[in-house]
């Protein structure tokens, strides 16, 4: 009974770690084709079935997601990568938009005072004061 109790402790020990295991796909979603600008785990460019193949041999000779990675930037170029690092002059694409979101969410109390402190416009136009003077005019020449 112990035996089994310690073997069935075994198996669920390894359990996480064979679900953890490198799939080309886990990898492929994380980079672009270069030929196409389209994540390569749905790329069908001849570049992308190579670059799939590449990841499959590192995979088999036990590299690490973070080298092959590495290695296709070597290889590529950082824009192969499908989202900027978070680093250098990358790391402009994750600042900006945050910053935008940010002075955005800021201007909404203060222009929502303003507009609420607004004075209301007046009901005349230039184009309304003309009228009465006519009318005024007509009424005048109507009472001679």
């Amino acid at each position: 009974m112990r035996r089994l109790l310690l073997l069935a402790v075994l198996a669920f020990a390894l359990l996480p770690a064979s679900a953890a295991a490198l799939t080309v796909d886990d990898i492929a979603k994380d980079v672009r084709c270069p030929t196409c600008n389209t994540p390569l785990n749905v790329s069908d460019a001849p570049v992308a079935r190579d670059m799939k193949q590449y990841i499959r041999n590192r995979i088999e000779a036990g590299d690490s997601r973070q080298e092959i990675i590495d290695g296709l930037v070597i290889e590529f170029g950082s824009d192969v990568l499908a989202t900027p690092p978070k680093s250098g002059f990358g790391l402009v694409a994750w600042v900006v938009p945050a910053l935008a979101v940010a002075i955005g969410l800021a201007l909404i109390p203060i222009l929502m005072r303003l507009w609420a402190t607004r004075r209301p416009r007046s009901t005349t136009t230039a184009l309304d004061a003309e009228d009465e003077a006519l009318l005024a005019r007509e009424r005048e020449e109507r009472r001679d």
